[in-house]
């Protein structure tokens, strides 16, 4: 695709350098200790996930609650499964050993993966089986067949889509897979979901990924900005992206149109509550607006470091940031109050425990248990 240079894309946080390692053709990591090193020559998408040692650190870079269990993902298709709040896991099997950078759960049964390879997979018993529902093969033959006919026509937008798309395949390892990666996905009670990922990537589904149906021109990205976060409320779907884009579907137009906001720097996520909306990205920057971001302000978070994740924990959220410090924002004052170090390295995402004063957080070295206690 065309837009900003991948390089870009490598000065953002160490999950999303995971995440689009396959644009530039190099992986990040040659071999972690829970992997044994087998050489093959076969397709990642063809090869189910090798089992590894459970004894030693898997990294994992997304972490999310099915009911009472969550579900971890990593790198090489590794997906594992926790049912006494993410004190132990387990590996569950796996159909793809490419890797895999988020995960999300609509309720405790249904819930989706994406990762490289332009790869969607769906779980509907919890996280204990995944299903490819979409890869690199199948969405450059989408691609083609949906905006071919189109820019036969005349369509400009159709014929721009193509040339972009003929450019990436060209330089894939893989000749037939168009090998960007999502980076995020989600889904509403309807069935009617989103999934994105870099250099514009965006597709829609309205039967739970089942199908899918390219947007990429519609919307407010012509520059084709990496999408990096997508959130979902009261029917409301945003998206959040590098250099200050955040999007909100337009019903009504059926096109995501751009939000202002007075942050120029990269988002990597949107978080939307009554009557709140909140976008995180760089060196701690948070914002927040009362009124679906017509107003905006800042919140003075006074970390340093990329925010990767914001859990709630009753009336407060949770903002947790990738060098690992975490601080607590009341909801309705949007107060700030410090944390406690977690102390735990380099963290990628975080989800709730059952337990209040808890998390589980994501690492190189797998996922942790870690508790929340005002800062001394």
């Amino acid at each position: 695709m065309t837009g900003p240079c991948p390089a870009s894309f490598f000065r953002s946080t160490t999950r999303l350098l995971l995440a689009v390692a396959l644009i530039v053709g190099a992986s990040p990591w040659v071999t972690t200790p829970a992997y044994s090193a087998v050489a093959s020559s076969a397709d990642s998408l063809d090869v189910p996930a090798q089992r590894v040692d459970e004894r030693l650190p898997a990294p994992l870079l997304s972490v999310a609650r099915a009911g009472n269990a969550m579900i971890g993902v990593g790198l090489h298709g590794l997906i594992q499964r926790s049912t006494d709040d993410g004190r132990t896991w387990r590996q569950v099997d796996s159909p793809v050993s490419s890797d895999l950078v988020q995960v999300r759960f609509r309720d405790e049964r249904n819930g989706w993966v994406v990762g490289h390879d332009a790869l969607v997979m769906r779980t509907t018993d919890g996280g204990d089986s995944w299903q490819v529902q979409l890869d690199g093969r199948r969405l450059l033959t989408l691609l083609n067949a949906y905006y071919g006919p189109r820019a036969e026509k005349g369509d400009e937008a159709a014929a721009l889509v193509l040339r972009e798309v003929a450019m990436a395949a060209s330089t894939s390892a893989t000749p037939d897979v168009l090998a960007a990666p999502f980076l995020d996905v989600m889904f509403n009670e309807h069935g009617s979901g989103f999934v994105v990922g870099a250099f514009g990537m965006l597709l829609h589904s309205a039967d739970n990924g089942q199908s899918w149906e390219p947007w990429i021109e519609r919307s407010d990205n012509d520059r084709r900005m990496h999408l990096y976060g997508l959130a979902q409320h009261a029917g409301a779907f945003y998206i959040a992206g590098e250099q200050g884009l955040l999007l909100r579907l337009d019903g009504q137009q059926q096109r995501f149109v751009k939000i202002d906001t007075p942050y120029t720097g990269t988002y990597f996520g949107v978080r939307a509550f009554d009557h709140l909306l909140l976008a995180y990205g760089l060196r701690g920057n948070l914002l927040a607006s009362r009124d679906d971001g017509q107003q905006w302000q800042p919140v003075e978070t006074r970390l340093n470091s990329s925010l990767v994740s914001i859990v709630e924990q009753g009336n407060a959220l949770i903002v947790v940031s990738q060098g690992g410090q975490l601080v607590s924002v009341d909801r309705q004052s949007l107060q700030v109050s410090p944390l406690t170090d977690a102390r735990v390295g380099e963290v990628y995402a975080a989800t709730a425990t059952k337990q209040a004063g808890s998390l589980v957080v994501t690492r190189f070295s797998g996922a942790k248990v870690i508790d929340i206690a005002p800062a001394n």
